[in-house]
């Protein structure tokens, strides 16, 4: 029932979201967020505030609370909007040059996590030129697969599915294709959170690993990535340096194990100043580690 209560309110809502302005969408979105999510997902909001006590010990709550639920409620209305942000002038870039740096050198993993409105970080490599190919898990909704199947398609972007093949087509994509690929790292499977660390222990399942075997075996350069929400329905994509593996010793297992764990120390920092704009942390568990 909440499953078809929340599809319910996605159908009515996206339509008449697409002809209002843009920051008029982001405040229906985040008030709907903070009013009506935590009612429909009790279970949900209780997992963040025992996330926000573990990580973030300290932080007032409640007030943090509602800028999670907001922050996502804003994102979900945002799709109605989302392909205007650009030219409405709503995303500054940090980093663009490193980047397109790092793409002429050679194949990129985009490692991207799900951080303020992390579909406007396929918008930006789309804008920038560089024709990002996502691996992405279906949506949990129909309705919302269309939406955002679509979204990615009329921004230049293409989407392989992560499953049993998602790794043939990720090397096909870093070893000539002239595309981009957008790997995020922060995974949820089956009920858990993978990625990042977050002091549970070297990521031994999970995205990080995977990025750090493409890497290995393709030579990318792995560029970690993510979107910060601002004020006013403006956003901030920031580009940081390639991470560099360390120096590879023969051992296989050994050598994914070290590159995993220098791509984690880079992403959990991260993650952690930025909660409030995590989309896993109401679904993050202590016990998800390992």
């Amino acid at each position: 029932m909440r499953a078809f209560l929340a599809g319910a309110l996605e159908r009515a809502l996206y339509h008449p979201l697409r002809t209002l302005p843009t920051p008029a969408v982001s405040r229906i979105g985040g008030w709907l967020g903070r009013k009506v999510a935590p009612a429909l997902y009790p279970g949900q909001d209780a997992l963040a505030r025992a996330a926000l006590r573990a990580l973030k010990p300290g932080v007032p709550e409640d007030e943090a609370l509602r800028a999670m639920w907001g922050n996502l409620g804003a994102s979900f209305a945002e799709m109605a909007r989302i392909l205007r942000f650009w030219d409405e002038g709503r995303v500054e870039v940090v980093g663009a040059a490193r980047l397109l740096a790092a793409r002429r050198d050679g194949p990129v993993l985009v490692a991207g996590l799900h951080l303020g409105n992390p579909e406007l970080l396929g918008l930006t490599l789309a804008r920038l030129g560089l024709r990002p190919v996502g691996i992405a898990a279906r949506q949990p909704t129909a309705f919302r697969e269309r939406v955002v199947t679509d979204v990615r398609l009329r921004y230049g972007g293409r989407m392989v599915r992560a499953d049993r093949d998602a790794m043939r087509s990720a090397l096909s994509v870093l070893r000539g294709s002239g595309e981009t690929l957008l790997f995020y790292m922060d995974d949820y499977v089956r009920g858990r959170v993978n990625g990042p660390s977050l002091g549970r222990g070297p990521p031994r399942a999970g995205n990080i690993p995977l990025a750090a075997r493409l890497a290995r075996l393709s030579g990318c350069a792995l560029v970690p990535a993510f979107v910060e929400r601002l004020p006013g329905a403006r956003f901030r994509t920031v580009f940081l340096p390639p991470v560099a593996l360390p120096a590879p010793t023969g051992d296989r297992a050994a050598d994914l194990a070290a590159g995993a764990a220098a791509l984690d120390a880079v992403l959990d920092p991260i993650v952690r100043a930025r909660l409030e704009q995590w989309f896993f942390t109401i679904a993050w568990r202590p016990e998800d580690g390992g």
